[in-house]
């Protein structure tokens, strides 16, 4: 199973961003919610990306190989 960004109003995805060779996850920084390095947000800290308007959000995915 793999996460990715996805879009809240279609079905658009997204890979997630890397920070220090592992996926950025979703944190609040000052009240917004941001992606950070898994490391802290003292290593690294993107904006979310959005799609419609809004912010898209990490969902799981199954992949078949």
């Amino acid at each position: 199973m793999s996460q990715k960004l996805q879009c809240q109003v279609c079905d658009y995805t997204e890979p997630i961003p890397m920070h220090c060779m592992q996926p950025m996850h979703i944190e609040k920084i000052e009240g917004t919610e941001k992606l950070v390095c898994w490391m802290g947000p003292t290593c690294g800290v993107q904006a979310l990306p959005f799609h419609h308007d809004r912010p898209m959000r990490i969902e799981s995915t199954d992949e078949e190989d």
